[in-house]
């Protein structure tokens, strides 16, 4: 299992596409799967830049997309 992907805030639907293919290319090679290191990381919680949640919305991005029918 790979563990810990995750991608620029303001790049969300790079990041879906990058974990789309880096998730079928994992499995292709026996992999488990992986998981998004701290998607919620929005301020006040956290400064962390590669988030996947949207701080004026509080709501997932398109990033989240990337682990639907994979």
């Amino acid at each position: 299992m790979q563990v810990e992907y995750g991608g620029p805030l303001n790049k969300p639907t790079q990041v879906r596409d990058s974990s789309r293919a880096f998730i079928t290319g994992l499995k292709g090679f026996g992999g488990l799967g992986t998981f998004f290191w701290e998607p919620e990381g929005y301020s006040p919680f956290t400064s962390y830049g590669s988030s996947a949640w949207d701080p004026g919305t509080r709501r997932p991005t398109a990033a989240m997309d990337g682990f639907l029918n994979v």
